[in-house]
């Protein structure tokens, strides 16, 4: 049997997502072998995100491994991923989502009010949190979850805002923390937040075939649809661009954020493309 060589970044958040593929491929009966890559993103700790370029900062290294080979899937969090793939790639499977949500974690009793300084790495993060603590500051913060909050409780941030998914994957320890979930209602997540995409060669039809099978079809449902708003954009990280899909059955209600403004549409999820559009056209 063929080992599926799986590439992925070395951050350990990375690498627990990664390790959750590998362990629904091998309960289908594959051997999976992980294989790291060192993306731009990872190896610039210091600059802003919106300053050394988003667009596929996490992903694109990770591509060229299935471009030349040596790797036959990537596992990618669905939010970092660019607007448009390498040509000859796409997303084959989508496992079941974790929580979309965002949360703020702050010191213990610290209220993050006038002059508190909030970190976030996020113009749509950095927009939504200020219509609920309009007086504070808001800083950039760079590096994985353990280095944020290592820097929280260090006192250099008196909060942060993280993504649920990734706190929760890394089973984290915040019980210093006081921690406040915003519902997607009030604080609308990045596109694809808290889903895990897994890519493969256009040309892989087993691989194809073996994705498929292993996709979560409400993630997939989600992903198709909140990609939609950041693919009609051509928005990266530099954007203050949220999106989410909220399925019923068929139905859908899609809500879009874009510099501020937003917008809902429901009907058929199959009509995601058009509702998409109609979001777009009222909120730019």
């Amino acid at each position: 049997m063929k080992t599926i060589k799986l590439a992925t970044r070395g951050s350990k958040l990375a690498l627990v997502q990664s390790n959750l593929v590998k362990a629904l491929l091998e309960a289908r009966g594959h051997c999976v072998d992980i294989v790291t890559v060192s993306t731009r993103g990872d190896r610039d700790q210091k600059s802003p995100l919106t300053k050394i370029g988003g667009n596929g900062l996490f992903v694109r290294e990770v591509e060229t491994y299935l471009l030349d080979g040596r790797a036959d899937i990537a596992v990618h969090s669905g939010k970092d991923l660019p607007y448009e793939l390498a040509s000859g790639l796409l997303i084959g499977g989508t496992p079941a989502a974790a929580d979309p949500r965002d949360c703020l974690l702050s010191r213990r009793g610290t209220k993050p009010g006038a002059g508190a300084v909030i970190g976030s790495s996020s113009p749509r993060r950095t927009l939504e949190c200020r219509r609920f603590y309009p007086d504070a500051e808001y800083q950039s913060i760079r590096g994985n979850v353990d280095t944020r909050l290592w820097k929280l409780r260090d006192g250099q941030y008196d909060g942060i805002i993280l993504a649920k998914a990734g706190l929760d994957r890394l089973q984290a320890d915040l019980s210093d923390l006081d921690v406040r979930t915003f519902d997607v209602e009030d604080f609308l997540p990045a596109p694809c937040q808290g889903i895990l995409a897994i890519e493969c060669r256009e040309r892989d039809p087993e691989m194809r075939r073996i994705l498929k099978s292993m996709t979560d079809q409400t993630a997939w449902r989600r992903f198709l649809a909140e990609r939609e708003m950041l693919s009609l954009l051509q928005a990266d990280c530099s954007a203050a661009l949220g999106a989410h899909c909220a399925l019923q059955g068929k139905q859908a209600a899609i809500t879009g954020l874009f510099q501020g403004r937003k917008a809902t549409r429901t009907g058929l999820w199959s009509d995601y493309p058009v509702l998409c559009r109609e979001i777009l056209d009222e909120i730019i």
